[in-house]
């Protein structure tokens, strides 16, 4: 009888040990802040800090050492954050009037960065697999970015200063890169790839500028530059070491390019207003 006491005890111990592995610290200054933690695992950590009104976060962690930072600073801002895996990492800070962020991570090391400030501005990141890295920067007003990535090693940027602009990246694969840089006002910028090691880069000055890309193979690489009012790019890529390069600069150009194989390479200059380009190359090479 006294064996199994002290085997209860010892089990009792050994679970509160276990409980205390994981840490969370909340700090909350102002009016009817709400922070919501809940982490099931070892050694997972948050840190949650809200100064101001009415600010909302919410925190899930379930695994070993997921890491979690919350900064909100303002009034109505919202913040949900959920980690399934091993030593996922997500950063978010909010300065301002309702802006909303929301994370959702799975697997092994992947990491999250969220920077908003202004109003009313949107975040959205999903990441599956291993080391995938996901950056939203937001200055201004009903900004929106979604950034989904499926896979290894993958990495997204999304940066927008202005008011209304959208942005939405997708990756599928490993090791694949896209950077969307929006200045200005409406800008839109979307883009899917799918295989390993491809490249995306969009920077948008201006207002209304929308562009599209669609990458499919291995290491396919997209360039674009707009500035300036309504121009319009459309870029598909399937094969292998595919290269794409658009420069708009007026109103209203408009591009199309569509590669499908191997070793295909465009440059496109458009300079004034109103102008229109189509670009089609094929060969047998790429398998895709």
């Amino acid at each position: 009888m006294k064996k199994v006491i002290l085997c209860a005890v010892a089990l009792l111990v050994a679970t509160v040990g276990f409980a205390q592995f994981n840490d969370s610290d909340v700090v909350q200054i102002g009016i009817l802040n709400s922070s919501d933690v809940d982490q099931t695992g070892l050694f997972n950590d948050s840190d949650v800090n809200q100064i101001g009104l009415a600010n909302e976060s919410e925190v899930d962690q379930l695994g070993i050492l997921n890491d979690s930072y919350v900064a909100q600073l303002g009034a109505g801002n919202n913040s949900n954050v959920d980690q399934r895996g091993r030593r996922n990492k997500s950063v978010t800070t909010q300065i301002g009037v309702l802006n909303y962020s929301e994370v959702d991570q799975r697997g092994r090391r992947n990491v999250s960065r969220v920077d908003q400030a202004g109003i009313l501005n949107y975040a959205d990141v999903d990441q599956r697999g291993r080391r995938n890295d996901a950056n939203v920067y937001q200055r201004g007003i009903l900004n929106g970015a979604a950034i989904t990535q499926v896979g290894r090693r993958n990495d997204a940027d999304a940066i927008q200063l202005g008011a209304l602009n959208l942005s939405g990246t997708l990756q599928e694969g490993r090791r694949n890169d896209t950077y969307a840089l929006q200045v200005g006002i409406g800008n839109l910028a979307g883009a899917h790839q799918l295989g390993r090691r491809n490249t995306n880069t969009t920077l948008q000055f201006g207002v209304g500028n929308w562009a599209a890309t669609d990458q499919h193979g291995i290491r396919n690489d997209s360039d674009l530059l707009q500035v300036g009012l309504g121009n319009g790019s459309w870029t598909e890529q399937y094969g292998v070491i595919n290269d794409s390069d658009v420069l708009q600069v007026g109103l209203y150009n408009f591009s199309y390019t569509h590669q499908h194989g191997l070793g295909h390479m465009s440059t496109v200059t458009q300079l004034g207003a109103g102008n229109s380009s189509v670009v089609n190359q094929h060969n047998g090479g790429g398998g895709f």
